[in-house]
């Protein structure tokens, strides 16, 4: 089977030629799923050179059909040789058929490059909506631990969180315990400071509130008032997280901000927690080479292709409030920031305005997620793995208005 691909607007029409049977249905169904991923939403199959169809073959339309119905989108079959189309009708799927392209097709205008962002839809959801900071506990490296100075915090709705905290089990000493947190809308990941240990995860449900015992935790608490899809202009292209942080700035139009952004990887540069800092018995930072006894490192730019869901903050001032908890980052030296990623398998994006909650909620509805980085910079000469960048995504972000400076 061959397939071509003509972008026309909104809609991607896909002239497949060749028969759609069981030598072919996997090839056509991973084909299609790769367009869908790349945020076509709007698919028609060109079916004047498909010659034959079995069950194998309508499964797999089926397939690509429950895909897009999973982010409201569309699909329909033209121009199918009378065996096709019998096929499909006797089967059940008559409402796949369509006689000719939609009238708007012609019609259609694609999305002007945007610059820097490529393609970029830009929704104001609330233009009064901000975000307060708290600083919930305030463990900077490498001080040694104090239980005193252990928080125990829950995760509602409507907060959102990065930092170093877990989950000890009745009996145990929390401070063997304390790893990378990421808290969204009431979702909670939380990296259990051991090698190669995937991330577990607590979920909101009904009255159950998530909790965890924190070492350092940085909240934001509020709405978001600004949702942003961008996309390349050009294939390949990607939007590295400085330049994702520059954009936040400008649209919230602020000198500190925080956002979420759900999106398809290029690549992640970051490091976790394998030790817990809790157990270390002398401040002071670690020296190179023991260091990596504590902290496990991206030797590449890793999972490209999978899912990314990130809380960052990020500011551009001098005050004194983001020292320690947050990083300058070299690729933009203007902007400090603390960025923590859950990684999670590819997900279909829906197209438009997207609610935040619904759509990480529908995240964690399906396979559990595969790490949790703190992400770096890393522009070491030579050696160095440059910053993670995205493919293409949605990004929500609001003003941080208050609060930053009681943090100190």
């Amino acid at each position: 089977m061959e397939l071509t691909k003509e972008k026309h607007g909104k809609y991607l029409v896909v002239q497949a030629s060749g028969r759609l049977d069981a030598s072919w249905a996997d090839f056509f169904t991973d084909a299609l799923s790769g367009y869908i991923l790349e945020g076509n939403h709007q698919l028609i199959i060109d079916a004047t050179g498909i010659s034959f169809l079995s069950s194998a073959g309508i499964r797999s339309l089926l397939t690509i059909d429950r895909k897009l119905d999973a982010v409201s989108g569309s699909f329909r079959i033209i121009h199918a040789q009378p065996l096709i189309a019998n096929t499909l009708s006797m089967t059940g799927f008559k409402s796949w058929l369509a006689a000719e392209i939609p009238d708007e097709i012609s019609a259609a205008v694609q999305k002007q490059p945007d610059g820097l962002f490529g393609e970029t839809e830009i929704y104001t959801l609330d233009p009064e909506a901000g975000l307060s900071f708290s600083l919930e506990a305030d463990w900077k490296p490498w001080q040694v631990f104090e239980q005193a100075r252990v928080k125990r915090l829950a995760f509602p709705h409507a907060m959102f969180a990065l930092g170093i905290g877990g989950e000890a089990d009745p009996g145990e000493s929390p401070a063997d315990h304390f790893g990378d947190f990421l808290a969204i809308e009431g979702q909670v990941i939380f990296q259990p400071p051991a090698e190669k240990a995937r991330p577990d995860f607590l979920l909101a449900e009904k009255e159950f509130v998530p909790e965890l015992s924190l070492l350092q935790a940085l909240c934001c608490r509020g709405a978001m008032s600004h949702l942003v899809r961008f996309a390349p202009a050009v294939d390949p292209g990607h939007f590295d997280i400085s330049g994702i942080s520059g954009m936040v700035l400008g649209i919230t139009k602020s000198e500190a901000a925080a956002f979420v952004l759900l999106a398809e990887i290029e690549g992640l540069v970051g490091a976790n927690l394998i030790r817990s800092p809790g157990i270390k018995t002398r401040s002071g930072n670690i020296p190179f080479p023991e260091i990596r006894d504590w902290i496990s490192f991206t030797g590449e730019r890793a999972f490209h292709g999978k899912m990314a869901l990130i809380f960052g903050i990020i500011d551009r001032t001098e005050s004194r409030w983001k020292e320690d908890l947050l990083s300058q980052l070299p690729s933009n030296p203007a902007i400090s920031g603390h960025f923590h990623a859950a990684v999670f398998h590819d997900l279909p994006i829906p197209n438009g305005k997207l609610d935040l909650l619904e759509n990480v909620t529908r995240l964690f509805n399906g396979p559990a997620p595969l790490a949790l980085l703190h992400l770096v910079d890393d522009y070491r000469p030579l050696t160095g793995l440059g910053q993670s960048a995205f493919i293409r995504g949605a990004c929500w972000c609001s003003a941080i208005k208050v609060g930053k400076e009681e943090a100190l």
